[in-house]
């Protein structure tokens, strides 16, 4: 197979659509999901196995371990290590999920020389997985899918590969939400699950975001034949909206502009001294209005102003535009002030 081509789902996990056989890189829920649904492997990097904090025995002896690593490389492993998935250990022993790095899929718990001395020599361990400590593989499937445990989060595909193994235990969404709790809903269990009926090739792209779950959730509800062709539609819509959306300025030249701008706001030109040749208007601060005094009140048709030497037209006027509370506090107010 060529190196550039990427692997489909069933390359990936090889014969059992559980993901038991996958060596693509995964969330450590994802590796806990695929131990739980699959058959486990029997042979693993020790680079993946992390050490037991509960053993015991702190020292060994380096001499020993080099001679333990040529033996098993010369000879062969005689015994298998018994091992428990990452998942089943912080079951049982949840103190330690920040001592377990998270790109360990298994702890040892028989076999602690032979996986320094495997790590020394250079080769794969033989492993035993025993999580029945650990409660059924429902219970670890249930764990697996909290955020009790782990910190990232699992693919939308692996996510759907959990639920319908637990959908199909439990005899129903509902009871799963039973099983699980938190915020999760009959519907979405269904809508994540519907996921399953896209194509491998699909499901990939959706694993590796490439295809948004919105989109993938409403192909999934299509017959087959329509579900690519539909996705092909959506992505192309969004790539139009996308290349039509301004682009942000980031970088120097968000600064340079920022700048530019900055400066342009700086430069005020006098009034009227923009150029004519210049399309763009200049800048210019507001000269202060002149203060608006009121203008003398006229009586009703009138065509000149009121003589305001003369009392009797002002009180003509005053009688005919004031109403008579305020005709009495005028005359309050010049009796007052004489």
């Amino acid at each position: 197979m060529s190196r550039d081509r990427r692997k489909t789902a069933a390359e990936r996990t090889g014969p059992s659509a559980a993901f038991d056989a996958a060596r693509s890189p995964r969330s450590p829920r994802g590796q806990a999901i695929a131990s739980v649904i699959g058959a486990a492997p029997t042979s693993v990097s020790p680079d993946v196995i992390a050490e037991n904090p509960e053993n015991p025995r702190q020292d060994f002896d380096p001499e020993y371990l080099e001679q333990l690593g040529q033996n098993m490389r010369e000879v062969g492993q005689i015994q298998a290590v018994t091992v428990m998935s990452r998942l089943a250990y912080l079951v049982v022993h949840p103190e330690y999920k920040d001592v377990i790095p998270l790109d360990h899929e298994y702890v040892i718990i028989d076999g602690a020389c032979r996986l320094r001395a495997s790590r020394i020599a250079g080769i794969d361990l033989r492993i035993v997985v025993d999580d029945s400590t650990a409660g059924t593989p429902e219970d670890l499937l249930a764990a697996a899918l909290s955020a009790n445990h782990f910190r990232k989060d699992l693919t939308p595909i692996e996510e759907a590969t959990a639920l319908e193994a637990l959908v199909k235990f439990h005899g129903s969404a509902a009871a799963v939400v039973a099983v699980l709790g938190g915020k999760l809903t009959d519907s979405w269990i269904s809508t994540r699950r519907a996921l399953l009926k896209l194509p491998e090739p699909v499901q990939d792209r959706v694993a590796a975001k490439e295809i948004p779950v919105a989109v993938a959730r409403k192909a999934a509800t299509l017959p087959r034949p329509e579900q690519e062709p539909f996705i092909d539609a959506a992505m192309d819509k969004r790539k139009v909206q996308k290349d039509a959306a301004p682009k942000a300025v980031r970088g120097r030249a968000a600064a340079a502009l920022k700048k530019s701008q900055s400066e342009a706001a700086l430069e005020v030109p006098p009034p009227g001294s923009a150029s004519e040749n210049d399309p763009t208007p200049a800048l210019s601060v507001p000269e202060p209005r002149p203060e608006q005094r009121a203008e003398p009140l006229q009586p009703a048709g009138a065509d000149t102003p009121v003589d305001w030497s003369d009392p009797d037209a002002v009180t003509s006027l005053i009688l005919r535009r004031c109403p008579p509370d305020a005709v009495s506090k005028i005359a309050e107010g010049l009796l007052s002030s004489l």
